[in-house]
């Protein structure tokens, strides 16, 4: 695929008009949709966000309207479950669940990255150049969250055609943020670098071919798109002449977009271009899907948010949201002296209604506690008090859904209840959720 600089000249137009300039229109067709499309949004988070959108993943299975979404959008944690299932070869065998025994999110948690042994293990076997540390993670992910294809996960490129799937689910996009210096600038530039099996690019530096792009001669891998994604842990400074100097879990991949500088002076002149979390410029993973003329639009926020509830609001601060709504390159449906009306207490699901044809439709779901799950999760046998826990008055099950990203040791229990937290909305809202959904057809 040539270079392209920019999909859509007319960013926020929305429908089947704008879908059919990308590569994947056929792909998209042959859903069968006729009129606007629908994306899904799993946002940031790191594994708070894997753990609760595996739990809306398997709501909205459940439901049966996996079929009816178009666009998967993925950041960060939510890349890691999203790139699962995006790859998993049994629907059915991936949301299994057993009331005392792990499930596929849980099973994987249960051998995460800070094990010495396996860390040491994949350093030995990392190649010691520039992307060292990137490639040390990346290799941790993929035997974390895409094991069930073994050593194909971590060595196959992105672009292979044989493990990424859409045809019975949506089209996965993985969000990661390039950070670059215009040849006119100092300052550090910061762009929604999106990832698929067909093309990788961002709006400014327009798009290639995934096959084509290399990360220090070797093509972008599919561990490589998680790491990518998932990478918060790095930053960024100026570095000799043109280039941006990146440190931690960040990658560099050559500047495919090099060679067409002279179409724009905002084209930075460096030989490569350095990656990272793409919650550093888009951690709810929208803009990707206002880019291709999602009309509607499910959001999953599950980003860090704790709640300071009183018997009416939640009162969390939306950080991604806020931030999204400033960008003035993205028409949004939601004002920011809106936000207060997301944050009701204990409604985790609200519709926010398009008013024009530019504006998307929006599904927003909120990560949040809701005295309606601890009802019924209350009851179920991993969180019934022992006798000590009654002995001492702390017999009521209370359930805190924002665990900190850095938390490692999750229980059983926690993992558990994040993840049925997320069915628990999905089959709550199932009329509301089907009926958005399922409208464009």
């Amino acid at each position: 695929m040539p270079h392209v600089r920019q999909y859509n000249p007319s960013f926020g137009d929305l429908g089947a008009k704008v879908a059919h300039r990308w590569p994947e229109a056929e792909v998209i067709k042959a859903k069968g949709r006729k009129r606007h499309t629908v994306g899904l949004a799993l946002s940031g988070g790191g594994y708070r966000s894997a753990i609760y959108n595996y739990g809306v993943l398997k709501g909205l299975y459940e439901l049966g309207v996996i079929s009816e979404i178009d666009y998967l959008s993925v950041v960060s944690g939510g890349s890691w479950i999203g790139m699962a299932f995006s790859m998993a070869e049994d629907l059915k065998w991936f949301f299994r669940s057993t009331p005392n025994h792990p499930n596929f999110i849980e099973e994987g948690f249960e051998s995460l990255l800070p094990h010495p042994g396996r860390v040491l293990q994949e350093a030995a076997l990392s190649r010691k150049n520039v992307n060292y540390v990137s490639n040390i993670y990346g290799r941790l992910l993929a035997k974390t969250f895409l094991r069930e294809h073994g050593d194909y996960s971590r060595f196959k490129p992105l672009s292979d055609d044989t493990l990424i799937q859409d045809d019975d689910r949506p089209f996965l996009i993985v969000n990661g943020t390039v950070n670059y210096r215009r040849p006119d600038a100092f300052d550090i530039t910061q762009e929604c670098f999106e990832m698929t099996r067909l093309y990788c690019g961002s709006r400014t530096l327009g798009y290639t071919d995934t096959h084509s792009l290399k990360a220090r001669k070797y093509p972008i891998r599919i561990r490589d798109a998680i790491a990518v994604s998932g990478a918060a842990v790095a930053f960024h400074l100026p570095g000799i002449g043109s280039e941006v100097v990146g440190f931690g879990l960040s990658r560099e991949i050559d500047n495919y977009a090099r060679r067409h500088r002279r179409e724009s002076s905002k084209i930075p002149t460096t030989p490569n271009l350095d990656l990272a979390d793409g919650g550093f410029y888009n951690n709810l993973g929208v803009e990707s899907l206002v880019n291709r003329g999602c009309r509607y639009i499910v959001v999953v926020d599950a980003e860090h948010d704790p709640e300071r509830k009183t018997k009416t609001r939640s009162n969390q601060a939306y950080h991604g949201l806020r931030t999204l709504l400033k960008r003035s390159h993205i028409p949004n449906p939601i004002k920011l002296n809106a936000v207060s009306k997301l944050d009701e207490a204990d409604a985790a699901v609200h519709h926010i209604r398009s008013r024009s044809a530019r504006t998307p439709e929006i599904l927003y779901i909120k990560l949040k506690s809701s005295r309606f799950y601890d009802r019924a999760a209350g009851r179920k046998e991993y969180n019934k008090p022992g006798f000590l826990r009654n002995l001492f008055g702390q017999g009521k099950f209370s359930f805190d859904p924002q665990f900190s990203t850095a938390k490692l040791d999750y229980d059983f229990a926690e993992h558990r209840n994040l993840s049925e937290l997320g069915e628990f909305e999905v089959r709550r809202h199932a009329t509301t959720i089907k009926r958005f959904v399922t409208t464009p057809t």
